[in-house]
């Protein structure tokens, strides 16, 4: 396909897109001030936490006052500690934080653009580049990732490749406020340092010869100067003529990463710390021995450290993965370590992981957070939780788990306050790592938790307990399955019974609707099907394991029943025929990669059931209506012809089954190539029907961008996103909702006839009261990645929204 044919088509469709009427509103990501924080129309839900954050960054003000970001989109801020947040979305994240060291009110967040608020985060404005530098800014690529793109005369265009910079969009990393001056103001794209020196009116660039790690100046002995590093050397630029000298690195020290330091308390010298390891092994979590670097003379000379505690002394170096210092109490420094090996009496590794910290310049170290002991293998539960946590439900359930930790954030002005993050948790210290306590979740009455707000994880459906209103359980990503037997104020983990290979992912789950506590669940080791990423490996089926289990208990514990399925297939969905008997019902599943499975006899056999079903055999989820016919969509993916990866790919479809899954028959699309998400019917009318699409992707996006490439080239499918609606069950099809929309599903309000929702990862959630024929935008949710709007059974002027990556939202749903 050709590329800038395919790119002028999708610049055409934005363009004709702004013409339409609401039902076809352009894609707006945020309001003329920027997002707002999350309005009280909608309140988070959930045990909190359940994924990794990143970058947490304290006031110089308050320690009690931070923010921090999850890999999932969201931003989170707190003024009391983390006692709560709100949350800031944009569009592909928030990756870089920080204050004004001299006006508590002013704070700024590095996205795809860099942004301020001057009201302490309730509103928040772009700053760079200029709305008048921006020629558009639209979505593409199987994640929805957003683009911005500069006009070519704009400096935040730092691209020759006008391809390059349609597809890709350069981040804000390293804002840096002088402490000196609040209108001089920098940050990094890459290797460009941007500078102002009017408070943003006017921005001027200087371009490095490596991608920027850290900026650092302040009031004394840097007053003229600002240091940039990066990984082969320290840049002194002086501030009024913004001349560069340089200093670099030892050769053992290159690559450098994750660059520190700060002022000595109560004094005039400066420290700055830096890792060396092998990059590419680090990224990919591996084996990367680490070598600690410590400059006292403002970057020009190193030396590395090799006290017996950072080099772990007679054994293997370990692994670090970030420092972080106190920039105004830089004595001490914290090292997150993922990888620390020791040798056990009988001669075994036993392998530790968690943070070291220094008081005094690097000069010794003591752990802090040490957890682990066991073989470190993820999945293998041999090791022990560290024994100074004060934490919340992570504890219990992942406690005898590897988990590798993430981050650390210290305060600017006492470097005995900071947060370490892992997986699953944010954690908080205020006395210099003797104890840590929670920041993400607290234990409430009765032993279960809720949600502080910082809600970082995938959920995929809020299921209603049809005999207890007060019973409504959630199916995550990571952390499984979670229920609420309060109406959602707290939540227990529940996943007794379920193999351990199995629990990371809790796709679906059904409530016999005519047996009290009978709840059958959909499994699955790997998590965040369908995206394309999952499935780029030709040996992934090699590690899918999953399958489905049923529990009479209510969800307080399970039991594997897959006969036939055998356990190594990933259940992304599972549906009940209502009309089968009690106690020997009929059930299907779909097995991501294997196909469709029945069972005639309540869940404890199961059969495969795919003829009919031609290309790929990912299938990712079914819709049966009460006269039982199914519905089917399955995924793109991969061929991996002779288990080998190449550019080759079957593209999605929807099936169609009136016999029992007996046999299947392909829906004819008309000459449209979909990469289909979500199906759903009308009651009151099941030849209406309405499918939503996922938009343009490439096929990087499903092989991977190495494979593409080594193939001939990258090259975009020319999908068609949006919804269609059917009223002739499925033969002939009509467009009701923009095609350049990436929709994960669509919702049939029962209680409202003619009422249609539908989530997006277009950082919008919208409602139709039309059948489809118009669309508003729900006010408020802003968040990148939505999955479904589900009404909520036992409140329906209510609905949850679930999201890739900011647990469920829930309110009453509003327009703007």
């Amino acid at each position: 396909m050709d590329f800038m044919w395919t790119k002028n088509k999708i610049i055409l469709n934005i363009i004709i897109l702004c013409l339409f009427s609401c039902s076809e509103n352009p894609i707006k990501t945020t309001d003329e001030n920027g997002p707002k924080q999350l309005q009280s129309s909608w309140r988070r839900m959930g045990p909190g936490g359940g994924g990794s954050t990143f970058i947490p960054t304290f006031s110089y003000d308050n320690e009690e006052d931070f923010m921090i970001r999850c890999d999932m989109t969201g931003a989170y801020h707190t003024s009391n500690g983390g006692k709560s947040y709100t949350e800031i979305n944009y569009p592909n994240g928030s990756y870089s934080f920080a204050y004004d060291p001299n006006d508590p009110e002013v704070r700024y967040i590095g996205s795809n653009t860099l942004n301020k608020t001057e009201d302490g985060g309730k509103t928040w404005k772009r700053v760079y580049p200029f709305e008048e530098d921006v020629i558009r800014e639209t979505f593409s690529g199987d994640h929805a990732n957003y683009s911005i793109e500069p006009k070519e005369s704009s400096l935040f265009n730092i691209f020759d490749d006008t391809a390059a910079s349609y597809t890709y969009s350069p981040i804000v990393k390293n804002i840096k406020v002088d402490p000196n001056d609040s209108n001089a103001i920098y940050f990094s794209l890459e290797n460009f340092l941007f500078h102002t020196q009017d408070g943003g009116k006017s921005w001027q660039r200087l371009e490095l010869d490596e991608n920027i790690d850290f900026i650092f100046t302040n009031s004394h002995n840097l007053k003229t100067k600002v240091l940039v590093f990066t990984a082969s050397n320290v840049n002194a630029i002086n501030k009024e003529t913004f001349k560069v000298t340089s200093f670099k690195y030892p050769d053992q020290m290159i690559p450098a990463f994750s660059i520190t330091g700060g002022n000595i308390f109560n004094g005039d010298k400066t420290i700055f710390y830096g890792l060396h390891n092998n990059e590419p092994d680090r990224d990919l979590g591996k084996l990367a021995p680490t070598t600690l670097w410590i400059s006292k003379d403002l970057g020009e000379t190193w030396q590395q450290h090799k006290g017996d505690t950072i080099t772990n002394k007679g054994n293997a170096l370990p692994t670090y993965s970030t420092l972080a210092a106190a920039e105004n109490d830089a004595q001490k420094v914290y090292v997150v370590s993922s990888r620390y090996v020791e040798k056990k009496d009988d001669g075994s590794n036993a392998v530790w992981f968690g943070a070291l910290k220094s008081s005094d310049s690097g000069n010794s170290w003591n752990w802090v957070w040490k957890g682990g002991g066991g073989s470190g293998k993820y999945g293998t539960r041999d090791g022990n939780d560290a024994t100074n946590l004060e934490d919340a439900w992570v504890q219990e359930a992942f406690g005898h788990d590897f988990i590798r930790l993430i981050d650390v954030g210290v305060a600017p002005n006492d470097g005995d306050v900071a947060i370490v993050t892992d997986w699953y948790r944010s954690m908080k210290t205020v006395d210099g790592g003797k104890n840590w306590m929670t920041v993400y979740s607290t234990k409430v009455e009765g032993g279960n938790y809720s949600s502080n707000g910082l809600d970082v994880t995938t959920s995929y459906g809020v299921h209603f307990d049809p005999f207890d209103t007060s019973h409504i359980a959630v199916s995550y990503t990571d952390i499984g399955y979670h229920h609420s037997f309060d109406q959602g104020k707290s939540w227990s983990r529940s996943t007794k019974g379920i193999p351990v290979e199995w629990q990371n992912t809790c796709y679906w789950m059904v409530f016999d609707p005519d047996k009290k506590n009978k709840i059958w669940s959909a499994w699955s080791s790997l998590h965040d099907f369908p995206r394309g990423k999952m499935t780029r490996n030709p040996k992934w089926k090699q590690y899918a394991k999953g399958g489905v289990a049923v529990s009479t208990n209510g969800g307080r514990s399970w039991t594997p029943t897959n006969g036939g399925m055998d356990f190594d297939a990933p259940v992304t969905s599972i549906v009940l025929d209502q009309s089968s008997p009690v106690g020997n019902r009929t059930l299907y599943a779909t097995a991501y990669g294997k196909g469709v499975f029945k069972s005639m006899d309540d869940g404890k056999n199961w059969k495969l059931h795919n003829q009919g079903i031609d290309g790929s055999l990912a299938a990712f989820e079914l819709t049966i209506l009460p006269d039982g016919t199914l519905y089917l969509i399955t995924s793109p993916t991969p061929r991996h012809i002779n288990e080998k990866a190449g550019r080759e790919v079957f593209m999605g479809a929807v099936y169609r089954s009136t016999n029992g899954a007996l046999s299947w028959t392909p829906l004819d699309l008309g000459e449209r190539t979909l990469f289909p998400n979500g199906l759903t019917y009308d009651p009151d009318n099941p030849d209406r029907l309405y499918l939503g699409s996922w938009s343009d992707i490439s096929l990087s996006d499903m092989v991977g961008r190495n494979i593409a490439e080594a193939t001939g080239g990258n090259e975009f499918f020319d999908l068609d996103g949006g919804i269609l609606m059917s009223e002739d069950a499925g033969n002939t099809w009509k467009r009701v909702f923009d095609e350049n929309h990436y929709v994960y599903d669509v919702t049939v309000d029962n209680a409202k006839p003619g009422r249609i929702y539908c989530n997006t990862f277009n950082q919008g959630a919208y409602v139709s009261e039309d059948y489809g024929e118009s669309w508003k935008r729900l006010k408020d949710y802003d968040f990148h990645w939505g999955h479904r709007v589900i009404v909520d059974e036992n409140n329906v002027e209510n609905v949850f929204l679930t999201t890739f990556g900011s647990s469920v939202w829930y309110g009453k749903p509003r327009t703007d």
